[in-house]
């Protein structure tokens, strides 16, 4: 699939499965998944725990392979990739935001943002300067020289982060980003992630939070390993959309 300016969507899935199989048992995480994301759409997955979200993101990321099906992020089939290749096109194409942070512990905090950049040959001051501009975005300008553990966990999340659209990556991939924050640091990430996509940033986000996904273009539902639902928030409210929304709260009360 291309977008109207002949360039590769930055996301395609054709009937992705994985399963997980622990001696006799079997765990189907993912069946038959088919996924369209557009260069510059921001489109949040919701659904239960254990319905398949964050494996959905392994895949996409290409930190795990599907049993079955193809996956393209930027034009090129991960899928079918060495991990070596794999891992060179993560380095390039895909920025990751974990839930539990992984940031490097012997690394400073500016060290760890500056990483990626690094990586892809940006000299060091101006990877420093892009630092401490998103580090000063997510209203934790002060910390550069600290290491990760000296940072409460909201730090690190808001840290990991601004390491992860360092180097304005073709698709960011979020699992959860604000789910370890407070409502003031969880409002500065959005804030950060609204400005990207702003500026071109492809996003697919794993919530559990409503209010969460309603800042993104398109929600999609997963149950069971499965996409079941999409709607665009763009809508007025009372519209299917909010109605929508409303399901998903009482979905992840239950």
């Amino acid at each position: 699939m291309t977008t109207d300016d002949g360039r590769a969507a930055p996301i395609v899935c054709r009937g992705v499965e994985k399963t997980y199989r622990s001696g006799e048992r079997e765990t189907h995480a993912l069946r038959g998944v088919d996924l369209d994301v557009e260069r510059g759409e921001w489109v949040a997955i919701m659904g239960p725990s254990g319905s398949g979200k964050s494996t959905l993101l392994h895949v996409l990321g290409g930190l795990d392979t599907p049993d079955a099906g193809s996956v393209s992020i930027a034009g090129a089939d991960i899928a079918r990739m060495s991990e070596t290749r794999r891992a060179l096109l993560r380095r390039r194409e895909i920025g990751y935001v974990f839930q539990f942070f992984n940031l490097v512990s012997d690394m400073s905090v500016a060290d760890n943002v500056e990483l990626p950049l690094l990586l892809v040959g940006t000299r060091r001051r101006e990877a420093r300067t892009r630092a401490m501009e998103l580090l000063d975005a997510l209203g934790v300008p002060d910390v550069l020289d600290a290491s990760p553990s000296e940072l409460s966990g909201g730090q690190q999340q808001r840290v990991a982060l601004a390491r992860a659209v360092a180097n304005r990556p073709a698709v960011l991939l979020a699992d959860e980003p604000t789910g370890n924050l407070d409502t003031d640091s969880a409002r500065q990430v959005l804030a950060l992630l609204r400005r990207e996509h702003e500026a071109g940033q492809t996003i697919v986000m794993v919530t559990h939070d409503a209010r969460v996904a309603s800042a993104a273009d398109r929600v999609l539902v997963m149950q069971d390993g499965a996409l079941t639902q999409e709607a665009s928030v763009s809508e007025p409210s009372g519209s299917t959309p909010a109605r929508l929304l409303a399901d998903l709260v009482r979905l992840e009360s239950k």
